[in-house]
């Protein structure tokens, strides 16, 4: 007899390996025809005692919830208590910056106002509100999980597009599966299909993601790193810019120098004789109130300010300090207004319409108003207060109703409005010019309403007129 010797190594290559284990059940999933059978299904399922299944769908079928016994989640309480933490952190927190931490004192205001923290409240609420909501939904899920055994089930992948299904996971306290599929097919089931558990290495966390996950760790740790550096250093070179936005533009800001023109300046001087595109204004009726045939270079000042007075110049060898004195003692006869003389016109240049009249209905409330009243006597709201105060320093202004107004030309309102009157200012870079022909049009008509005949107002009119006590 001959003993021959076996390497333990090559015995162990030779033994058979050991059985794997049967997969473990996960789940049964029933097909179902339509929306109602599978409603009456999951009705008789869930009378019968069986709690951990679910339905599955194309689309929402109406009352299902109940059916199935689904109870109201927690989720709305996460996102409630998280709402209300955001409020109270960003209340806290504004309060601590501006009253503790760094009180700045503005203009008398309390260092902490309610009013004042709603916003910053407001977002923190919803930030709060809206992460939590995220994280709490993933929780309560039970997610992620890297598979599924319904996954695994053909029948189960066309349950959004054209099945109605019902999955019982095999983790139910009283899963029978032959009490199961006696339910099931009494239901009728058109299709019974079984999921089972996913190997071990399908439900691990991948090690490809691991290490992706590593590497952003990493690289999410190099601008923290790099904003500290910077900051406890001190350099001589410019700062970073990561992203230029428009901080590096080829071109000159305004009081730059410049070496391209002659005189160093970046900023070029209007060009002399050249008007600006749309600037022509060669209409003297429409811009100034003034015929075509009227020479454009008068300067147009404010009458109230025409008076002789001190430094007018002397003619001749007449000894100044003799005339300076006749001419202020002579305040009984101011020298006449250079605005008399100018030819003003006496027709609207804009087409007069009741949408003309609106307009300019609407812009002398808001800009005349104040000062002229609504009904244009000079008793606005500003002229009232002014007068009570009776500082001496307001000069009422005229009603529009006086004869020398109503007599005046509308091209001489017009200036007045465009370049002031006496206390008034001009109004010319506020209103275009168009508004302003509107408010002339509109102020004729306040002064046409106290002189109208009653037989030039329309018959349908005449009974909504009514006489009004005059203060």
């Amino acid at each position: 007899m001959t003993a021959t010797m076996t390497n333990p190594a090559t015995r162990e290559r030779h033994e058979a390996p050991a059985p794997r284990e049967a997969p473990r059940l996960a789940a049964v999933i029933a097909e179902f025809p339509s929306a109602s059978a599978v409603t009456a299904a999951a009705r008789k399922l869930r009378e019968a005692g069986w709690t951990n299944w679910d339905v599955h769908s194309p689309f929402p079928i109406h009352g299902i919830d109940d059916v199935i016994g689904i109870q109201p989640t927690r989720l709305p309480w996460i996102t409630l208590c998280s709402g209300a933490t955001g409020i109270v952190v960003a209340l806290l927190m504004q309060w601590w910056m501006n009253a503790i931490d760094y009180p700045f004192w503005i203009s008398g205001k309390p260092f902490f106002g309610l009013p004042a923290a709603v916003p910053v409240a407001f977002e923190l609420m919803i930030l709060f509100a809206a992460i939590s909501t995220l994280l709490g939904m993933l929780l309560l899920n039970g997610l992620p999980r890297w598979s599924n055994p319904l996954f695994n089930s053909s029948l189960f992948l066309r349950a959004t597009s054209d099945r109605f299904l019902i999955c019982v996971s095999a983790d139910d306290p009283q899963f029978d599966r032959a009490a199961l599929d006696e339910v099931l097919h009494s239901c009728h089931a058109t299709a019974i299909d079984e999921c089972f558990a996913s190997e071990p290495s399908q439900t691990r966390f991948p090690a490809a993601m691991k290490g992706a996950l590593a590497v952003l760790v990493v690289l999410a740790m190099v601008p923290p790193v790099l904003i500290a550096q910077k900051r406890s250093t001190i350099s001589r070179e410019p700062r970073f810019h990561a992203i230029a936005d428009m901080d590096f533009q080829p071109k000159f800001k305004a009081q730059r120098a410049s070496t391209i023109f002659a005189d160093g300046r970046a900023m070029r001087p209007q060009p002399a004789g050249t008007v600006a595109r749309g600037d022509l204004r060669a209409d003297a009726g429409l811009y100034k109130g003034l015929n075509t045939h009227t020479s454009g270079n008068l300067a147009l000042h404010d009458a109230g300010d025409q008076q002789s007075a001190e430094g007018d110049v002397v003619v001749g060898d007449i000894d100044s300090k003799r005339v300076q004195t006749k001419l202020v003692s002579r305040v009984d006869a101011p020298p006449a207004d250079p605005l008399d003389s100018m030819s003003w016109i006496s027709t609207f240049p804009v087409p007069v319409t009741s949408k003309t009249m609106k307009r300019g209905q609407e812009r002398y409330n808001i800009y005349c108003s104040t000062c002229h009243g609504l009904a244009g006597d000079g008793d606005g709201l500003v002229t009232r207060r002014a007068l009570e105060l009776e500082q001496g320093t307001w000069v009422k202004p005229t009603s529009f109703h006086t004869d020398n107004l109503r007599a005046m030309p509308v091209g001489r309102i017009f200036h007045s409005v465009s370049n002031g009157v006496r206390k008034m200012p001009g109004y010319a870079d506020l209103i275009p010019v168009e508004d302003r022909w509107a408010i002339v049009l509109y102020v004729r008509a306040l002064q046409q309403s106290r002189h109208t005949d009653v037989k030039e107002i329309p018959a349908d009119l005449v009974p909504q007129l009514r006489d009004l006590p005059r203060e």
